[in-house]
């Protein structure tokens, strides 16, 4: 106990019997250092208030119609309530555990509901009957999940199946206190038991769908698992962080969205309401809002073949991968025999889905630094992460390109990192570490394979910190005399230093010259003309 712990409960005794009570005295009997303090005094809420002020603290009344008072110093709490009869102030309480109280200078414990048994046992109940528990508080629902996996406890059935029955009350809880109880549960050594155990209770079948539909969705033949047990595999391969946590959970929710096989689809082309069908079945691109006219633009009114991907929830879209010519074509849609399972473009699905599923909690308030921004970043995140597996499939299939691997090692990190503004070195930090635990959640790798991921995570790394650690040592003097000879200026000025930047980043050349920065500006003035 600290000293302002001491000197609260030293100036409470005074005037009144003063009892520790709920998770201090749990942490305390298991041997943990108890953090924030619940205290139980026979004082009201205003007599609280006086005697805390005249001895220097601030109290601040909070709770439902102020039972609780509350005071602070630094990063410690205290949160103080009234109680006449201990007994009927722990039939108030959550669960038995929190239910034990403890004279903080005789040590003597109060268990008037065997709390201390439980604990021992590893049993979580409620105190009172569930039902009536959990209609008090519903939150109540996910603290016995978090108790049950960070203290390792079996949930007693009554007690299960009041909170099975009643998920549904916290819809009518403030997302800032649901938010505040799953981040705490997200980051547990054993969180994806907390994840299965909210599962159990169906709390993703009632608040996000989206990732409950998961659920036995087949993938292709380089996965083992389904969508839903690979997406618990990436989440117990990610750190005990919030952010990553949270993308492991949701990266792959737009599965369900573009889960399709593939299809023929043969007959007259036609073009409606700014789309394209061909007997009926609305004809979608994946490559692009143009690549759909250039394929289709003279064919219209013409019998065609089309080899697609059919979407298992939505039967009408037929997905475009390629024109057959010259193909016997049977009018309609028929299943390709043995044909391939995809998922186009998931990963814009699955930030789609996740801008939605973020409005509905305050993971902002939970991240540290930025908050908003690193939503922001969240959605950046689950939105690129297959561009790793997608760049340098070549080198874990054991192909040749055309460009080395340390150009485009070096080209993908700085379009990871570069915002536009700055390089920011957590991006390609938080990237890894998701590309690492998708890696390895379920599919199928050789050795050869592993070596090889290995091997590209450790340069894309070093080639990271390499970038970051030069950006501000490129020579821009001599770019500056060089501009003035071309007499560039505005915007024009503005994107040839982005491509120089980029460009000497990515070739490892900080010391700039008239022949880089010429050739540079060749490239620079050829991409201007293609756009």
């Amino acid at each position: 106990m600290n000293e302002f712990q001491e000197k609260v409960i030293n100036v409470l005794v005074e005037h009144s019997p003063v009892w520790l009570v709920g998770g201090a005295v749990r942490d305390i009997i298991l041997g943990s250092e108890a953090k924030d303090l619940d205290l139980v005094t026979s004082l009201n809420s205003d007599q609280l208030e006086n005697i805390l002020l005249e001895k220097g603290l601030n109290p601040q009344k909070i709770g439902a119609k102020f039972n609780t008072v509350s005071v602070f110093q630094h990063n410690n709490r205290i949160d103080i309530v009234q109680a006449e009869d201990l007994r009927q102030d722990a039939l108030r309480r959550d669960f038995t555990i929190n239910a034990m109280y403890l004279n903080p200078f005789t040590n003597q414990i109060f268990d008037p509901l065997q709390g201390s048994i439980d604990l021992e046992k590893k049993i979580i109940k409620t105190c009172n009957n569930p039902f009536s528990t959990f209609r008090e508080d519903p939150v109540r629902v996910l603290r016995m999940v978090k108790y049950a996996v960070q203290y390792e406890m079996e949930i007693e059935q009554s007690t299960w199946e009041g909170a099975k029955d009643l998920i549904a009350l916290l819809v009518g809880v403030s997302k800032e206190r649901i938010t505040a109880e799953l981040a705490e549960i997200l980051v547990l050594a054993q969180a994806e038991k907390a994840v299965k155990l909210l599962d159990e209770l169906d709390y993703w079948e009632v608040f996000v769908p989206e990732l409950a539909r998961l659920k036995g969705l087949v993938q292709n033949q380089y996965h083992s698992l389904d969508v839903w047990e690979h997406t618990l595999a990436v989440f117990r391969n990610t750190p005990e962080d919030l952010f990553l946590r949270i993308a492991a959970l949701f990266h792959d929710i737009g599965k369900w969205e573009v889960a399709s096989r593939e299809c023929y689809v043969a007959g007259t082309l036609s073009y409606d309401n700014n789309s394209y069908y061909i007997e009926g079945y609305k004809i979608i691109g994946t490559r692009g809002d143009k690549e759909l006219d250039n394929k289709f633009k003279d064919l219209l009114g013409k019998e065609i073949k089309v080899l697609g991907a059919r979407p298992d929830h939505y039967p009408n879209i037929v997905q475009f991968k390629r024109l057959l010519v010259g193909e016997t074509a049977t009018k309609g849609l028929t299943m390709v025999e043995n044909g391939k399972r995809h998922f186009l473009n998931h990963e814009r699905a699955s930030t789609e889905l996740l801008k939605n599923v973020l409005q509905r909690y305050s993971f902002a308030m939970f991240f540290e630094g930025e908050g908003r921004k690193r939503e922001e970043e969240l959605l950046y995140l689950v939105g690129k992460h297959m561009n790793a597996t997608l760049t340098f499939m070549p080198e874990l299939r054991g192909k040749k390109t055309k460009r080395s691997f340390r150009d485009r090692a070096a080209e993908f990190v700085w379009d990871i990192c570069w915002d536009g503004r700055v390089c920011r070195l957590q991006r390609i930090h938080d990237f890894l570490m998701l590309w690492k635990a998708d890696y390895g959640a379920g599919k199928v790798h050789t050795e050869q394979q592993n070596i090889i991921f290995e091997k590209i995570f450790r340069e894309l790394l070093e080639i990271a910190l390499w970038q970051y650690e030069n950006i501000d040592n490129i020579n821009w003097s001599i770019f500056r005399e060089y501009a003035n000879t071309l007499k560039l200026t505005g915007p024009g000025l503005g994107e040839f230093k982005n491509h120089v930047r980029k460009k000497a980043l990515i070739e490892g050349q900080t010391d700039l010259d008239d022949i880089f920065l010429h050739k540079a500006y060749q490239e620079y003035i050829q991409t201007k003309e293609k756009r």
